[in-house]
């Protein structure tokens, strides 16, 4: 899905397309387009105004405080619910320690540390040692946050083309050239195969916002530097529901972060549903072809027999979970630049700044909490690049 904004009509010569895959497309000019139109890039209502790491606590806060007002003023529901990140062991408490000394360093200054009994005072069902309460953290209504960005772009005068893929980019010397197509027209692909262009986009600027495929595409632009596209790794997160109605809690409790990703949490939605999840499963499908990618051609099911682990590790912290109480719900896959056992990658908001490409703009590795931060992504953008 790309989000093009004031498509402009034809601007260049036709003796200027590319060689190959754009030869004999039509040519259109655009102010901008953003490339992967969800959460993140689906704020094209900023880009009108149109590396370095950016610290993801920083993004964090500052995203957290303008979707709540964002929400308020647009009606998208939402509840401040707050949550309690949970120490079960000795060894854990100092994990605990640690995260409260680094978000206050980071300008996070709500969290209160508390012993076990006020915790489980706060919620009966939980057992721990020690806790973090953040009483600032809510949940949202997803789709209408989307719902009410889209709206926001189209007054703007964006056009959303849905099913519509970038294949490949130039970096020429009178600007940036991308090559599109219908999604249709890939569903034949094999590797090594050619696809033609339908349409050469000429824009001013291009925000790479592809998440899964934002490394891919990076890839596929022609003149930039592939030193600057880092290597993804791709992790499945898998979610299971509670069968039973009644929620055992009233607030997110999440246990401490692990190896890839930040635990097996409680949440609950805004009609009161528990999900368990997501856990951790390093997948080969980085190895894709960038075609596929692009397809979106990943795994998302969820195997049921993965339910096993996840008793152990809920009951560390919700000992009254019942056997059998677990059902499959669903996946997703998260776009990290760290491998198993690596240290975790902050966000990268790469522009021409770092890569030398006028117009262009890379976001890698947009994972958790890119929908709390992307408000705040947006606005960084628009500050540091427009």
């Amino acid at each position: 899905m790309i989000l093009l904004r004031r498509l402009a009509g034809a601007a260049r010569p036709r003796g200027l397309a590319g060689r190959g895959l754009a030869s004999g497309a039509p040519r259109e000019a655009a102010d901008a387009v953003v490339v992967g139109a969800g959460v993140v890039g689906g704020r094209a209502r900023d880009w009108r105004q149109v590396e370095e790491r950016c610290v993801v606590a920083t993004l964090c806060v500052r995203g957290k405080e303008m979707l709540y007002k964002y929400c308020e003023e647009r009606g998208v529901a939402h509840k401040r619910i707050s949550k309690l990140i949970v120490a079960t062991g000795a060894a854990e408490v100092p994990k605990l320690d640690m995260l409260l000394r680094n978000a206050e360093e980071n300008g996070v200054d709500d969290l209160q540390l508390m012993e076990g009994s006020e915790a489980m005072e706060m919620e009966p069902e939980l057992r721990c040692l020690k806790a973090l309460l953040s009483p600032s953290t809510g949940i949202i209504d997803s789709h209408s946050l989307m719902l009410s960005l889209l709206a926001d772009a189209e007054n703007l005068g964006a056009t959303v083309s849905y099913n519509t893929a970038v294949i490949s980019a130039h970096v020429r010397s009178e600007g940036l050239e991308l090559h599109v197509c219908e999604s249709k027209e890939l569903q034949n692909y094999h590797v090594g195969s050619h696809v033609n262009a339908q349409l050469v986009l000429l824009p001013k600027l291009v925000i790479n916002s592809a998440g899964l495929s934002a490394v891919p595409l990076a890839k596929q632009f022609r003149g930039l530097d592939q030193a600057f596209v880092p290597t993804p790794h791709y992790a499945r997160g898998c979610y299971f529901t509670l069968s039973q109605t009644k929620s055992p809690f009233r607030r997110l409790i999440y246990p401490l972060p692990e190896d890839g990703g930040i635990g097996v949490h409680i949440t609950i939605d805004l009609n009161g549903l528990v999900r368990f999840g997501p856990d951790v499963e390093w997948i080969s499908d980085g190895g894709k072809d960038h075609v596929s990618c692009f397809l979106n051609k990943f795994d998302y099911s969820v195997n049921p027999t993965r339910c096993s682990v996840f008793y152990p590790v809920i009951r560390k912290y919700f000992p009254n979970l019942k056997e059998g109480s677990l059902e499959p719900g669903y996946s997703g896959i998260r776009p990290k630049l760290s491998g198993p056992g690596q240290p975790p990658s902050d966000f990268v908001i790469q522009g021409w700044d770092v890569h030398g490409i006028p117009g262009l703009v890379n976001l890698f590795g947009i994972e958790s909490p890119g929908l709390t931060s992307s408000l705040a992504i947006a606005e960084h953008i628009v500050s540091k690049y427009l």
